[in-house]
Formats: C-alpha cells, structure tokens, sequence
C-alpha cells in the first residue's frame, strides 16, 4: 500500500465520484481508476460500488477511510513541522473556497501571495460548503472561505465581507434589460439549480418559497460557471451572488430583487485546536488582510442583451432602467 493509493482513495471518496476526483488530482480519469483497483487487489475487498455516474464506499471502504485520513492527516502535520525548521522558504498550505469566490476573487490574491512567498506550494480546493468543513475537519485544508454563519466551537472565523444574491436571466428573457425585479414575477419561469451540496441552492429555494412559490426546475446540478451558461443559452433563470457577474456582458441579464434582501456573507474559517504550520498561518494572515471588507465596488453591473435600445417593458409599461 503506498501513499498515492490512499490520497487517491480518499479523493474519490470524498467527492463520489471519479472524474472529479481525477480532475482535483491532476491525472488521468482511467489511472485513477487503475490505481484504485489497485488497491481493492491488495486489501482483498471492494472499496466502491458503482452507481450510475458516481459511486459509493461499500462497507468496507466506509471503515477505512478514516484510517485514512488519520494517516493523511498526520503526514500533513510531519510536513508543517518540517517546515517550522526552514521558516517560510518552502512549506504547503491548503484553501478550502466556493467555487464563485476562487474563480473571481482569488486568482490576483494567490498571484500576489505567491510572488510574496515562492516558496510556498499552495493546494486549492473548490467545493460547497458542507464539503469545505470537512476538508477542515480531516486536516485537509488549513483555511477555507465560508458562508456565515458557521457553528462550531472548534473553528475561527473572520467575517469577510457581505454580497448581494442577484437574479439572472437570458438576454432575451422579457426582463432582461428592466434591472431589477420581483421573485414572485418568476414564478411561472423554468429555473436552474447548483447542485445539492451548495448553499445557493438551498437559498434559491427559501427565496423563491418566501415568494409564494416553488421553483419550477428544469435542470438541476449545474456548477458555477456550467449554469451561468445554462442562462445564457436560455434554458431558465437562476440566482448567483453578485461577485459571479462582476464581469458579465450583454448575453445575459442581471437582476436585483426587489421584494426581499437576499444576500450572503463569507468569512474565513479554520480550525483552531490544531497548531498552523507557518505556511498555513501566513496564508491566512494574507487571505484576512486581501479580502477582509474587500468587495469590490460597484461589483453588480445591469447588461442589456443584445440590439436593445429602448426602455424595458413589463406588463405593457415601459420601465426606467436601472442606473
């Protein structure tokens, strides 16, 4: 049994699913696949029921996998002591974030973290929430990006910064360009959702059900980046933190709520009865000062779809366009 099997192992647990677990492990979708055979062959038992897609740990892979995140975990902690002894010049650390918060706002603050400390090979994990507690949980990562709040004495937590949850349309959806809108004006409309391990989620649906209704689905499990697409290409509408559409353009429609204030806030967590390797704490600090308060300005920018010149109208009214 060698290393690489039980990370291996691991990740495929954890995500239950075995091109994802390849795509966060940077190799090949059929090696990962071999290597855990590997590993079956070796323990003389099946670890993974196959489920469609995805699979499922069968029993006995239920019982190790603690064992072996114990064993991950402690190797973890070898490496931060190490790394105490040649301070800061190399070392590892770990960020947990969603996947909103890593695709806008992260990129320019590890760039800038790396040219600060080169030496320091950082591992990024983008998930939901309940998955990035547990990353925390198990050692895997040393600080994660969290929607607060979050209840649990063993954890730190700095509040970050608070956004606005924003509705998005296509560009030809008959609200596109009006700016702002009504949840109870979409009850009638196909919806998009994240998949069910993502608080967006589960807050769409609590907005949409303070508005009197129950959104109709029409395709579910889509990630960040897959449903903004999904929007824009018209299959329904969704909701999105403002960070997602810093940036967007005229092919989609951007959208205030107007009848209820829906919003999040994030803050930066990680487990306080461990003792951080410098890496980690320098992380930290750096994450803290970068982004604390930190959202950006005039983040949320109204688009109108394309060739539309005038006024918006809803319901045969022309109505004033959001500034």
């Amino acid at each position: 049994m060698e290393l690489r099997h039980l990370r291996y192992f691991e990740a495929v647990a954890r995500y239950c699913h075995v091109t994802r677990a390849a795509a966060e492990l940077h190799i090949a979708q059929p090696a990962l696949s071999k290597q855990v055979s590997q590993l079956e062959q070796e323990l003389g038992v099946a670890l993974f029921d196959r489920v469609g897609r995805n699979v499922r740990l069968t029993e006995a892979g239920e019982a190790l996998l603690p064992h072996v995140r114990a064993i991950l975990s402690q190797i973890e902690s070898a490496r931060a002591e190490m790394a105490e002894r040649v301070g800061l010049r190399r070392g590892r650390a770990s960020i947990g974030t969603p996947p909103s918060v890593g695709t806008q706002l992260l990129p320019p603050v590890l760039a800038s973290f790396n040219q600060n400390y080169p030496g320091i090979e950082l591992r990024l994990h983008e998930a939901g929430m309940q998955t990035l507690l547990d990353l925390l949980e198990t050692g895997l990562a040393d600080v994660a990006i969290a929607k607060l709040p979050v209840e649990d004495p063993a954890l730190t937590v700095v509040p970050l910064f608070t956004e606005d949850i924003v509705v998005i349309v296509g560009a030809n959806h008959r609200f596109a360009s009006c700016g702002s809108v009504m949840l109870r004006e979409l009850s009638d409309d196909p919806w998009v959702l994240s998949p069910d391990n993502y608080e967006l989620r589960e807050c769409t649906i609590q907005a949409c059900q303070q508005a009197g209704f129950t959104p109709r689905v029409v395709l579910d499990g889509g990630e960040m980046d897959t449903l903004l697409r999904l929007v824009m290409a018209g299959v329904g509408v969704s909701m999105v933190p403002s960070l997602m559409v810093q940036n967007t353009c005229c092919e989609m429609g951007v959208l205030r709520i107007t009848d209820q204030k829906v919003q999040r806030t994030l803050g930066l967590v990680w487990r306080n009865d461990r003792v951080a390797s410098p890496a980690a704490r320098a992380l930290r600090e750096f994450l803290v000062e970068h982004l604390k308060g930190g959202l950006p300005e005039h983040l949320f920018r109204r688009t109108l779809p394309r060739n539309e010149k005038g006024p918006a109208v809803r319901n045969g009214k022309k109505v004033e366009q959001a500034a």
